[in-house]
């Protein structure tokens, strides 16, 4: 059996579809009833036929990472962990939140899976924790960056990087580990969510884009690479599974074409997102919600940050990410909410 943890978010709850697509049981663990309704969904999107037995495969564990014992009894009678669950956010008043959930949390699900005698241990980390200090001038990012603390590092980034070093240490204590680092994710879920939200932004409809790009990943490529990774039982190692870079006003562009709305076609400048966020931070002061633009979002926005895919294509060399448009469509077609 294989523990999930995260299992209810958009990567969790893919990767746990897959699992027991393969054949695995699974167990689950899981914070809030209502967040089930979203693995319950996906079986029923991608596998329709075979929903019921499926089911019988998937076992719930409620319980919170930042509790050992709730993890001791979650692992009970499982040989195999896929670690998905962590904070996202980018607002410096979170740092605590973040430290917790991904710095502490991990270290917590680390030290139980040495402690259960966990035979393998999958973890998802993020991009965030790719160093920015690379060998090759070619300005793609790899697993073998340098990892620099300087001022262009969030708070987030700052403890996925700190996640990792607990990972680290876990293999050097024994606990047979792989490390993968995807890059912002797309595929069916709630559009309220996560890196979905901008498909609700553009759906609404946005006039700016930026000039930055990143890397965009379909969810089931990262499935079906920890699939793959378990199967071979590579360890020791990281990954990144980044997919397709590409410009932003690029990625609005094909993302508003299947939505049928209107492209942004208006250039946002360094100078109009540095307004931006701080408008952003006046307008939450008075509200008391979270600012919709932070300044690390705004600087983000206007860089271009590219990963390298060799690694992994090298690993597996049949490998071949699906096409941006097919993830689009995928995304699109299994919206949630």
């Amino acid at each position: 059996m294989i523990f999930v943890t995260g299992s209810t978010g958009l990567l969790g709850s893919h990767i746990v579809v897959w699992l027991l697509n393969s054949g695995a049981s699974v167990k689950a663990l899981y914070r809030s009833e209502e967040r089930k309704e979203v693995v319950y969904r996906l079986l029923k999107y991608y596998h329709p036929d075979r929903y019921d037995s499926l089911v019988e495969n998937l076992h719930w564990h409620r319980g919170d990472i930042l509790e050992t014992e709730d993890l001791e009894d979650g692992m009970q009678g499982c040989t195999k962990v896929v670690h998905c669950a962590a904070l996202v956010s980018f607002q410096k008043d979170d740092f605590y939140r973040l430290w917790e959930m991904n710095r502490t949390g991990t270290a917590n699900v680390v030290n139980v899976a040495l402690a259960s005698g966990i035979s393998y241990f999958v973890h998802i980390s993020s991009t965030a924790a790719v160093g920015t200090d690379g060998m090759q001038s070619d300005g793609m990012k790899r697993e073998s960056n340098h990892w620099n603390a300087n001022e262009k590092v969030s708070t987030y980034s700052y403890t996925k990087y700190s996640a990792e070093k607990e990972v680290w240490r876990g293999i050097e204590e024994g606990l047979k580990t792989v490390i993968v680092n995807p890059s912002v994710i797309f595929g069916p879920g709630s559009w309220e969510e996560s890196s979905l939200t901008i498909f609700r932004t553009l759906k609404n409809g946005l006039k700016y884009y930026t000039k930055g790009g990143n890397a965009f990943v379909d969810v089931r490529d990262i499935a079906d690479v920890i699939l793959r990774l378990d199967k071979e039982q590579i360890h020791s190692e990281r990954f990144l599974i980044t997919g397709n870079n590409l410009l932003f006003k690029d990625l609005f562009e094909q993302i508003c074409r299947q939505l049928n709305v209107k492209a942004p076609y208006k250039l946002a400048n360094r100078l109009m997102s540095s307004v931006a966020w701080r408008l952003s931070a006046i307008v939450a002061v008075f509200t008391g919600k979270q600012p919709t633009i932070t300044k690390d979002t705004a600087r983000s926005a206007q860089e271009i940050t590219y990963y390298s895919t060799e690694k992994i294509r090298k690993q597996f060399p049949d490998f071949e990410f699906r096409k941006l448009e097919d993830t689009i469509g995928n995304t699109v077609r299994g919206k949630m909410n």
